[in-house]
């Protein structure tokens, strides 16, 4: 449960407007419903029913940052995170999926779509008719996007032809409109230029589902741009900075999962150490396991209040890379830790698939990688207090 009304030593109520709090109780009780009692259904399998996705739409929660007048619900971003982490709470792989769709298709296209491109996409991408994907990554690009190799060339004014290869894309195989960047030439400094394009999933050539570790019911594919339409989005050359834009959004969005991921694994270890005895007494009586789960709650608490840093700073609509960046590396990596402490304290029966604990722990593990690895976060962080340090100093002088 949310409890965000009756907790009161939560400090995010106080950036949610009663619209928010009472959309935020809907989706408690839409995955209460239609998500949770699925969950392990759905790991089994690896995938995710398209109809999820549509019911989703139908909550409110596959436009959730986007206006009104295109069909959104022009929520803030604290709500965002929240919507996420009961979502990752259950299923962390819907979780992702709606995030990507979120903060990267959608966020991109509505931060550089032309009118008719807008026309063209929404309301669709926001009431669940349609999913949409973002491709940046490939064999050789990642959060090195100079490393692009899909080409994209303008044949006649307007008329662009792609082709590549695009892998680990979420909703890759499953969208119904694409984001995807690609290079459109060279700049004066004899570098890349990457554009974004939208592409409609007619033009692509789906290959396979990646098998991952983790959040395997979550669709991260690969897929081939042979001569491929695309329309230019944003302006020629824009891409990448348009690219880093959506990002900072998306790193909300992992670090909420990463919240949803953790307060479960520490509400399985609680319920778990009070229930289960060991040489006559509850494992909760051992210190040992006390100062796990003190460490458990210590970290999940400073995660929250980093990731609600970054969505009041977003919500300003200043610049919050850095806190972007903050919140994800500790939130994801405090997960990690987390669902690990809690595997220990469930110990062989925590090991196996009887119960959610193990997937926790595997789902996990992408927050650290995905959207910007940890070293990643600590390369925007770092960059950005030694610019800081140095603009101060010039100061000075």
């Amino acid at each position: 449960m949310i409890d965000l009304a009756q907790d009161p030593r939560s400090l995010w109520p106080d950036h949610l407007s009663s619209a928010e709090m009472k959309f935020l109780l809907e989706v408690e009780r839409f995955v209460a419903r239609q998500v949770a009692p699925h969950a392990e259904a759905w790991e089994r399998k690896e995938e995710l029913p398209r109809s999820i996705f549509t019911q989703a739409g139908r909550v409110g929660l596959m436009g959730m940052v986007v206006p009104r007048r295109l069909g959104g619900q022009e929520l803030g971003y604290a709500a965002y995170a929240l919507a996420i982490r009961e979502l990752a709470r259950h299923q962390a792989a819907l979780a992702i999926d709606v995030a990507a769709h979120n903060a990267l298709a959608t966020g991109h296209i509505l931060g550089n779509g032309s009118p008719a491109q807008l026309q063209k996409v929404f309301p669709r991408l926001v009431n669940g008719d349609w999913v949409g994907a973002w491709a940046l990554t490939e064999p050789e690009a990642g959060s090195d996007s100079g490393g692009v190799q899909t080409t994209a060339v303008e044949r006649r004014p307007g008329r662009w032809e792609l082709n590549g290869f695009k892998r680990y894309i979420t909703l890759g195989r499953k969208a119904d409109v694409l984001v995807v960047m690609a290079a459109s030439g060279v700049t004066d400094k004899g570098r890349k230029e990457i554009s974004a394009f939208l592409v409609e999933r007619s033009q692509i050539k789906p290959l396979r589902k990646v098998p991952t570790c983790g959040l395997r019911a979550s669709e991260t594919s690969e897929f081939r741009l042979v001569k491929a339409r695309g329309e230019l989005l944003g302006v020629r050359g824009g891409g990448q900075h348009a690219a880093l834009a959506c990002l900072d959004k998306g790193r909300i969005g992992v670090a909420a999962v990463s919240l949803g991921l953790a307060r479960a694994a520490l509400d399985a270890a609680l319920q778990h150490a009070v229930t289960r005895k060991q040489f006559g007494r509850r494992l909760a009586d051992f210190q040992a396991i006390q100062f796990m789960l003190a460490d458990c709650e210590t970290e999940l608490r400073a995660a929250e209040l980093l990731v609600l840093q970054a969505a009041i700073l977003a919500n300003r609509g200043v610049p919050h890379a850095k806190e972007s960046s903050v919140a994800k590396l500790f939130a994801s990596e405090a997960a990690s830790r987390i669902c690990n402490r809690s595997l220990q304290i469930h110990g062989g029966y925590g090991y196996t698939r009887d119960i959610p604990v193990e997937r926790y722990w595997r789902d996990a593990r992408l927050s650290e990688i995905g959207e910007g690895s940890s070293e990643v976060q600590r390369i925007v962080i770092s960059r950005a207090l030694l610019k800081s340090a140095d603009e101060s100093l010039a100061g000075v002088r």
